[in-house]
């Protein structure tokens, strides 16, 4: 169940029907802002288990998410916090392990260039990656567009320190420096009809460009009635150098319903 607190408006997901390929776990912050300044502070939240058996075989999915957004009085502030968690197994074996934990601070200096430093850490078993832990800080600039269109564009310097643990049980450390960069933009279908969204980020090492990330996400949304949604979500990853033993490439398709009040 998903809850959105604030004096303004309630959201529940009520229905979430989804293929989802659980090696994918894109750190798309984009889709975690709040793009609206009416509202100084957001609170939504997560909570879902599921345990079935079949064949004497138990299987149990635990997942949960987090996300807090602040924004300041004159609204040049704006403080972030996201958390996710993933667990499943099987009977006594654990099948895959996640975590997240994202801080990002935000600050407005002009109608168009926003200054942004960031924190993160994060964990997934089934990507190799025993702790990857990330700092960063660059600029963000809204491109002038129109009133059904929005764009934006940013430039990051992020330092990544990491352990990762290949499928030979073999542990590599290691301390790079990248540039994070992303472009996002939403764009109106016709009038009331539904909204397409996408992000992509491009995370190049600095001193070794054939070792980067290329993520997407694109979501289409179609408005069913004025308090019914539903949206389409693909997620694209690759990383050119992952552990050895991980796939390159991943993709996820999700869909589901939204209902806002």
């Amino acid at each position: 169940m998903r809850f959105l607190i604030n004096k303004y408006n309630l959201t529940i997901i009520l229905c979430i029907l989804f293929f989802n390929n659980t090696y994918s776990q894109l750190v798309n912050i984009e889709s975690q802002r709040i793009q609206t300044d009416s509202i100084r502070f957001v609170i939504n939240g997560d909570l879902s288990y599921s345990s079935q058996k079949n064949n004497n075989e138990k299987f149990s999915v635990f997942g949960a998410s987090f996300t807090s957004q602040l924004k300041t009085k004159s609204l040049k502030d704006i403080f972030l916090l996201l958390a996710n968690a993933n667990y499943s197994k099987v009977n006594d074996d654990d099948l895959s392990n996640s975590l997240l934990i994202h801080g990002r601070y935000n600050r407005k200096l002009s109608k168009f260039i926003r200054l942004e430093a960031f924190l993160q850490y994060q964990t997934n078993k089934l990507l190799g990656i025993d702790y990857r832990e990330l700092i960063g800080i660059g600029p963000r600039f809204k491109i002038p567009n129109k009133k059904d269109l929005k764009l934006y564009y940013g430039l990051l310097y992020m330092h990544e320190n990491e352990k990762t643990i290949n499928k030979n049980n073999l542990i590599y450390y290691s301390n790079l420096n990248r540039i994070s960069t992303y472009l996002s933009g939403s764009i109106k279908i016709a009038k009331d009809i539904g909204e397409f969204t996408t992000v992509t980020y491009y995370q190049p090492c600095i001193n070794d460009f054939n070792n980067y990330r290329l993520n997407n996400q694109s979501s289409l949304t179609f408005t069913l009635t004025s308090h019914v949604k539903f949206i389409n979500t693909l997620t694209i990853l690759y990383d050119a150098s992952p552990p050895i033993g991980i796939s390159k490439s991943n993709v996820s398709f999700t869909n589901g319903i939204k209902i806002s009040y």
